[in-house]
This record gives structure tokens, C-alpha cells and sequence, in this order.
């Protein structure tokens, strides 16, 4: 196989899964991302008593090839089952869920199973790419903070939401600006709270019918987590969608109040965050995108279904469309 210098736009599941294939076939990966740290919407955050998984919440293994990957993570001691107590909430009812489905998360964090598939990568962190142009037969980038970065590279792959890969590939490529131009991406405003005291609800998660909260969880109810008492409260994204433009400092009070409603409880310390691009609106079945003329391709959960396991499907099967171009 020839190999290849592959530039990869985005640390998060999808490219950290793609790059690991890559990288396992003999290829040279640089992957870019704008954070300080690696795992996208795997992410978690730590405060100076307390901390919680403010993006993905857990993740399932239906597909074998997934499956097997998270039996590696567990292995390695970065995963591990989630054997909380979960339930579907209305109007103070509660239904279990399915006993059978097995949920898993990152330890000591979401994040870990990430910074695992990173390890033998090349990362260049606090970087956002604003421009890739093709010259001479290869791929150079450019980034907001650090202008043209010393880069050429034989094949450039974009693993970030549609609306920013959009904006990188559209001068490239009409096909896979199209693709990122027919998906819609919905929001998610996320609510982090503290407590001193132990809420008295019977359950470790639910999925809440008819509120502003789709999702509540007690996070430290995960495995190897902080004994303080820490819950994240998910908007859906009908509501997300509305308030999209507000200030953390206006959308602050609104779920506060949401909170001790749903809960009965006032938080002791609290914290907000946005993911702008959080849900598919509607399931894909393309996997990737990829134009073989080009050297360039797409991958992300946006191209699968809005998992941590579409995610890691997307970038693992884009990786094996590329070696087997190379092969």
C-alpha cells in the first residue's frame, strides 16, 4: 500500500477513529482541531469539587464491528457499563426502560476512550483551520491563530459539523459541499448543576416527555466519577433551536427555573454550555463522503446517526474507502 500524509480537520470520534484506522495501515496523520483537548462531543468538565459529561451521555453498541471496538476500550480500561437506573419521565410518571440495553461511558470521563484513540497521533490542538487549498498536487492549511501552518498533504479529510466543513470544502468540491449543504444539524443547550444535598428521585437518567428538558442525568451515578451530587439536564431542540441566539447570561435563569421545577431542587452552583451542532434532524445512511479526484473527504456522526457510535462507524469506514484507493 502506498502511504500517504493525510491531514485530518477535527479531533472528535470520527476523526480520531479514522486516523487510528490510518494510522494502523501505515499512513502519516496530522489531525487539527480548534479545542484545547481531543473528543468533541465526548466531553467533560471538571470544576474544583465536581465535574460532569456535558455533551454525549453514554453510548450503545448495536453494530459488531463497534461492538468490538468498545470491548477494546473496556479492556484498556477507558470504558466501562453504565448500570444506572434509567427511565422515560411525564408529568411525574415513570417507566423503566429496557433492562437488556446496555449503555457504556468513558472513565474516569467521556472523554477517555478519546485521548485513548489519540495516542498515537499526531495532534495540533488550538487550531482553527480556516482555509485548505490544494497546490501542486497537495493540500496545505491555514488557521486563525496561526496563519499557513507547514503542512503538505496527499489526501485532506474533513470531521467536523456540515455548516463548517461546508465553508472549508465549497471551493474544492461541489459534490461534498452539497452533501454538507442537504443536512441540518439541531442545537442543544445543556444545563450542569451541583448539589450538596442528594436529590430523592428513584432513577439515574430520563428521557422527559413535554418539557423544556429532553434528557436528565446524575452523573456521578457513572462509574469512577466524583461523590458529589452532579446532574446534567439537556434541552430538546425544538427549544434549543428557539433560544439559539440567547446569551448564556439570558438562557441562564430560564434553565434554572426549568430545573427546579423538573426536580423540586435549587442547584448550588450551576454552569451552561451550547452544542450548536448536537443532533441529525434526520437519520443518514452515507457514511462518509469522499471525492477520489480530489484527495478529499468528509466524515462525522452527521453522516450516520448522531451517536458516538455513528461517529466512530463514519470514520472507520472511511478509512478502509481510502486505503483501499491506495492498496
Amino acid at each position: 500500500m502506498k502511504s500517504l500524509k493525510i491531514g485530518i480537520i477535527g479531533a472528535g470520534i470520527a476523526g480520531l477513529s479514522c486516523a487510528h484506522q490510518l494510522t494502523l495501515a501505515g499512513h502519516e496523520v496530522v489531525i487539527f482541531d480548534k479545542s484545547h483537548g481531543v473528543g468533541g462531543r465526548m466531553s467533560h468538565r471538571n470544576y474544583e469539587k465536581w465535574g460532569a459529561d456535558h455533551g454525549a451521555q453514554y453510548f450503545t453498541a448495536k453494530d459488531p464491528l463497534f461492538s468490538e471496538e468498545v470491548q477494546q476500550w473496556i479492556q484498556a480500561g477507558v470504558a466501562s457499563p453504565w448500570l444506572g437506573k434509567i427511565v422515560s419521565y411525564t408529568h411525574g410518571e415513570t417507566i423503566d426502560s429496557d433492562p437488556a440495553k446496555k449503555r457504556f461511558v468513558g472513565v474516569p470521563e467521556m472523554t477517555s476512550p478519546a485521548k485513548y484513540l489519540a495516542k498515537n497521533v499526531a495532534l495540533e490542538l488550538s487550531q482553527t483551520i480556516t482555509e485548505i487549498t490544494k497546490t501542486d498536487g497537495y493540500w496545505e492549511v491555514s488557521s486563525k491563530e496561526s496563519g499557513a501552518l507547514a503542512h503538505q498533504f496527499d489526501f485532506m479529510i474533513c470531521a467536523i459539523p456540515p455548516a463548517q466543513a461546508k465553508n472549508l470544502v465549497a471551493k474544492n468540491s461541489q459534490n461534498l459541499q452539497t452533501m454538507c449543504s442537504e443536512v441540518k444539524m439541531l442545537p442543544c443547550w445543556t444545563f450542569l448543576a451541583y448539589l450538596k444535598n442528594p436529590l430523592t428521585l428513584d432513577f439515574d437518567g430520563a428521557f422527559i416527555n413535554d418539557h423544556i428538558f429532553s434528557w436528565i442525568a446524575r452523573d456521578n451515578t457513572k462509574p469512577e466519577r466524583s461523590r458529589y451530587e452532579t446532574w446534567v439536564a439537556q434541552a430538546n431542540p425544538a427549544w434549543s433551536e428557539e433560544h439559539l441566539e440567547l446569551s448564556h447570561y439570558e438562557v441562564e435563569p430560564l434553565l434554572i427555573e426549568a430545573f427546579q421545577n423538573l426536580t423540586g431542587a435549587e442547584c448550588d452552583l450551576y454552569q451552561t454550555h451550547l452544542w450548536r451542532y448536537a443532533k441529525l434532524e434526520n437519520e443518514s445512511h452515507s457514511n462518509y463522503g469522499l471525492d477520489a479526484q480530489n484527495q478529499l473527504a468528509l466524515c462525522g456522526d452527521w453522516l450516520r446517526t448522531s451517536t458516538v457510535e455513528g461517529a466512530w462507524m463514519s470514520g472507520f469506514h472511511l478509512a478502509k474507502a481510502v486505503n483501499r484507493m491506495y492498496s
